[in-house]
């Protein structure tokens, strides 16, 4: 699924230019190790690039001190950038709605000129589920979108079925940012 958002984010940033290199990529949070190369995998063919990625977590003992993995709070400026593409997936819903936001300002103000964000979600996380945990919480894209659009921050909102076949992950929405 990551893959096919990836690709068919790529495919449609809007910009055909090619990313400066080195080619930086930032990915916000990693809930299991064995997604750190899976990640860089994905960018690396769909870019057909050799990429320097870098995971910021807000807890990195899970991913086992990698040396490419970064403790930091995405709800402040972003370490070791600029960056060409900051991916997230699924990270929203670990976010109150303020620091959603702040996240993804961040990640916007973390791009070098030309660099994109995309921040994907699916609908669980948007319509909730049927019992939200204490740290689960609610994504509303539109607002989102809207507030980035106020603020003079070049965004766009992205709806498509990934082919999954797991219910939860066959629509993916993606706010993609390009500065």
């Amino acid at each position: 699924v990551k893959y096919q958002i990836v690709r068919h984010t790529l495919k449609n940033r809007g910009s055909r230019r090619r990313f400066a290199r080195p080619l930086r990529i930032a990915v916000l949070g990693a809930s299991d190790p064995r997604y750190l190369p899976i990640h860089e995998g994905i960018f690396s063919e769909l870019l057909r690039q050799t990429v320097v990625m870098k995971t910021l977590d807000i807890d990195t003992e899970h991913l086992n001190e990698d040396r490419d993995v970064i403790k930091h709070d995405v709800t402040h400026p972003f370490p070791g950038g600029p960056y060409s593409i900051i991916f997230s997936h699924e990270l929203m819903k670990f976010l109150a709605a303020d620091e959603q936001l702040m996240c993804i300002k961040n990640s916007y103000d973390a791009l070098i000129p030309g660099g994109i964000a995309m921040h994907a979600m699916h609908e669980p996380s948007i319509k909730g589920t049927e019992k939200l945990y204490t740290w689960q919480h609610r994504v509303n894209p539109d607002y989102l979108l809207s507030t980035l659009l106020d603020e003079h921050i070049v965004a766009s909102k992205h709806i498509f079925r990934t082919g999954s076949e797991v219910v939860w992950l066959e629509t993916a929405v993606v706010l993609l940012l390009r500065k």
